[in-house]
């Protein structure tokens, strides 16, 4: 891993992209970010994201992939105008508007069991 990227796994846990869910989904991907990571970023950085959901089939075959990205999205990023029940579940890492993100690359793929469920988060960044 370059000195300019930050790589997240959350796994053993359903990407939610709606409902109650939503918000176990969200705390799960905030808990690891800032366990993980306390850096400072400046604002005038581009980053480029990359997410690799796994999923079982019901989730697979129902969920938009844009659907998927906004909750990780919000989370990871500082939401120019945030709707969430829970503000501390926004910019968790980043303390920076999500418009900073200038390429979103998005995969699903399947897993057989719960504890494969999750994402993988790759975030990089430039000057």
């Amino acid at each position: 891993m370059s000195a300019n990227q930050i790589s997240i796994t959350v796994r053993g846990i359903k990407p939610a992209p709606w409902g109650n869910n939503e918000w176990n989904w969200r705390k799960a991907i905030a808990d690891v970010a800032r366990e993980n990571y306390k850096e400072e970023f400046s604002s005038s950085l581009k980053f480029s994201v990359n997410i690799v959901f796994y999923l079982l089939k019901p989730t697979l075959d129902k969920s938009d992939l844009d659907n998927l990205a906004k909750p990780v999205l919000d989370t990871l990023f500082l939401p120019n105008n945030p709707q969430v029940k829970d503000i501390a579940l926004t910019g968790s890492l980043f303390k920076i508007d999500d418009n900073r993100v200038f390429k979103l690359s998005l995969e699903k793929l399947l897993v057989s069991t719960n504890q494969e469920e999750g994402a993988e988060i790759n975030v990089s960044w430039e000057e």
